[in-house]
């Protein structure tokens, strides 16, 4: 009543345009965006408002469009298409319009309607009001008044909900808070409750931590650990430190949710650990009482222990609709980041927590169990991670203070223009609308050879993904989007090419939630990242597209090629070494006008011819790759080499380490044992010690 009065107030007023209704999670939002819209639509003065009811996700819009049917709502109607939604936008009918944001991804130009008798009420305005499809939604009614609903508002620099919807100076328009939900029964309290403390995860203190459960390995594994994971990943998915969590989860649910009938998720750090503790808790327990939902991945890169759990939409839907049923056996939803947000099931009582999250993303988590159900006098947090203080940050603010810390964001609008101009002059006369790969490899010739270029464009683009970020879903920004999508698709091409071997992987991950929607939406990313994929030099297609190409472009391509195969193979034959010397040197006589471009590439075809015939060696040896590796290394340090002895030695050696590499082999007391035992005798070695450990480097590699 008091937020729904506060809004009519404001639209009667018609002096400002904008509000941000803050509304805790699981307490009627829904319900009073539909008085809101109910009071408006019957208030004689208001003149018969056009009303735009906007969510974010399908089950939401089927969700609040039952719930205003269910609550006496008439003319409520449906959008089903962008096409219906433009028709919405610009004629003159009046009614109340569900739709789901997405369909403004699509609009088509020119729609717009500049009335002022439009008011657009957007649920969960905290997470899909920034980007491509919001700018369109503000670009096509832009004497609307528009109303955010949220109950987890961003305040960061580049996603900010208050900034988006509130007045100048304004935080929000009304505030539900936490304390008030509870105390009016809207909402239950939510306890939380620190266990396996030993097995907490301080982020300040990981370090230490690290070494007080890794106790057990030595200096060697730690560091091989902590190098394939991350010193954080390794202390979470310990298996030490995860066996005693699902332990102690099946003991606690046993003892204190099981007897009432609730249910409970696990949020676990991420898709690899849900998995291993899926497994965990099937030995312990019987295997239907536990699912696991999380996003299906790559399937060329998952392994099959992930594979297992992928489930398409239907399958998810049967999962959550048997958590949901009291009479189902299912107990346990495992989860990493599905279901956190937006998931409503009464019946869950606990989250078992054992994953970081802050802010927005932690209120959200929380509020899953925040539901009112018969016998339910709470919700529960158990908090194995450590995320305390976290929650504390989250939930202790002190709303009555107003935070002065506001952006200029004319200056902000000047600085995208500034670095947009910047960008587009690298470019000179070339059409920098046309998203085609000929282009962008004409594009990416400007970048050759030129180091100096390439971190320019780089820096620059980054800074403006950055203003991008904080500026959508202005308006401001429409006149600039079909260049703006054009650099977005060359930087994807320019990361391929430039990139792969300086910067960590690039994926959708880098980019910021606007920008990555705008990738998905509106840039071919499949395309670029198939056609700008590394070529391998025993490729016979890639070798076939190198004479299609122009002499810049298949230098640059011939130069990657020989740089990618030298690298892989520098640890293991010393000859590479001067294969890479060979190619430094070309380039740089090259670069010193020493040699034309032709020359410059029959050298790197010489180049190329001489690494297949050294990668053809060990076929001629009778070895394979890993023998081949081991016989190799043997050359550098061994007197009075003699090849069949050596030969006899490797081939022995890979076998006796392909039975023991689950063994504790990496230990140095056992490296003796399991690989030179019986030649020490035999062989001559300059530094024994040092060839012992040269061999193991090559095995991690090669095994």
């Amino acid at each position: 009543m008091r937020a729904t009065n506060k809004i009519v107030e404001r639209i009667s007023d018609g002096d400002k345009k904008r509000g941000l209704i803050w509304h805790t999670q699981g307490s009627g939002k829904s319900l009073t965006m539909f008085f809101t819209a109910w009071k408006l639509r019957f208030m004689p003065e208001l003149k018969n408002p056009k009303i735009f009811v906007l969510v974010d996700r399908i089950d939401l819009n089927d969700q609040i469009y039952d719930t205003f049917v269910s609550c006496g709502g008439a003319n409520v109607e449906y959008i089903e298409s962008k096409r219906e939604l433009a028709k919405k936008i610009v004629n003159d009918e009046r009614g109340i319009f569900i739709s789901t944001m997405q369909k403004f991804n699509e609009l088509p130009k020119d729609i717009e309607n500049k009335n002022e008798n439009i008011v657009v009420l957007c649920d969960e305005g905290h997470r899909s009001n920034e980007g491509f499809a919001s700018i369109n939604l503000r670009a096509s009614m832009k004497n609307a008044f528009f109303f955010g609903f949220t109950g987890t508002p961003i305040d960061r620099t580049t996603l900010n909900t208050h900034r988006n919807f509130g007045e100048e100076g304004e935080r929000y328009l009304d505030y539900y808070s936490i304390q008030q939900a509870i105390d009016d029964g809207a909402t239950l309290p939510v306890t939380y409750e620190a266990r396996l403390s030993k097995f907490f995860v301080d982020e300040e203190e990981l370090d230490a931590e690290f070494e007080n459960l890794t106790t057990n390995l030595d200096a060697e594994q730690k560091e091989e650990l902590s190098k394939r994971h991350g010193t954080k990943k390794s202390v979470v998915k310990l298996e030490k430190r995860m066996r005693a969590v699902i332990q102690d989860i099946v003991e606690h649910y046993k003892l204190y949710v099981m007897p009432n009938g609730f249910k409970a998720q696990i949020v676990c750090y991420d898709r690899e650990a849900t998995a291993k503790y899926k497994k965990m808790l099937d030995e312990i327990v019987p295997p239907e009482w536990s699912a696991v939902v999380y996003s299906p991945g790559d399937r060329n890169s998952d392994t099959d222990d992930l594979k297992e759990y992928n489930t398409n939409k239907r399958g998810r839907e049967t999962i959550i609709n048997n958590f949901k049923n009291p009479e189902h056996p299912l107990r346990f939803l495992l989860v990493c980041d599905m279901l956190l947000t937006g998931f409503d099931a009464p019946i869950e009582q606990v989250m078992y927590m054992d994953k970081p999250l802050r802010d927005y993303q932690l209120l959200q988590a929380i509020a899953r169990t925040n539901r009112i159900y018969p016998n339910k006098g709470c919700g529960k947090i158990i908090d194995y991670y450590g995320v305390t203080r976290n929650l504390r940050k989250a939930l202790n603010f002190d709303e009555s203070v107003v935070d002065s810390a506001m952006i200029d964001i004319q200056k902000v609008k000047e600085d995208f223009t500034n670095v947009f101009r910047d960008l587009l002059k690298i470019f000179g006369d070339i059409n920098t609308e046309d998203p085609s790969m000929t282009n962008l490899r004409k594009c990416i010739a400007l970048f050759a050879d030129n180091k100096d270029k390439q971190d320019y464009f780089y820096e620059k683009y980054n800074r403006l993904k950055l203003l991008f970020e904080i500026l959508s879903p202005d308006p401001f920004l429409k006149e600039y989007m079909r260049k703006f999508e054009w650099l977005t698709s060359f930087y994807l091409a320019f990361v391929k090419e430039f990139l792969n071997e300086t910067k960590e992987a690039h994926t959708l991950a880098e980019y910021g939630e606007k920008l990555k929607e705008l990738i998905q939406k509106n840039v071919d990313y499949e395309g670029i990242t198939k056609n700008f994929r590394e070529m391998k030099i025993n490729d016979m297609q890639a070798l076939e597209r190198l004479e299609n190409m122009e002499d810049e472009e298949k230098a640059m391509e011939l130069e990657k090629m020989l740089k990618r195969e030298i690298s892989i193979n520098l640890d293991l034959n010393p000859i590479f070494k001067s294969f890479g010397e060979r190619l430094n040197l070309i380039r740089q006589e090259f670069e010193q006008h020493q040699i034309e471009l032709s020359e410059r590439i029959k050298r790197y075809f010489e180049l190329l011819e001489d690494i297949k015939n050294k990668e053809g060696e060990a076929e001629n040896l009778g070895l394979n790759l890993k023998e081949y590796g081991l016989y190799t290394v043997s050359g550098e340090y061994v007197k009075n080499f003699k090849e069949q002895i050596f030969k006899d030695f490797v081939k022995d050696a890979v076998l006796r380490l392909a039975g023991i590499l689950d063994a504790g082999w990496q230990e140095s007391s056992k490296r003796e044992e399991f690989i030179l035992k019986d030649y020490k005798d035999k062989i001559e070695v300059d530094d024994f010690q040092k060839y012992l450990n040269r061999l193991v480097d090559v095995v991690i590699k090669k095994f």
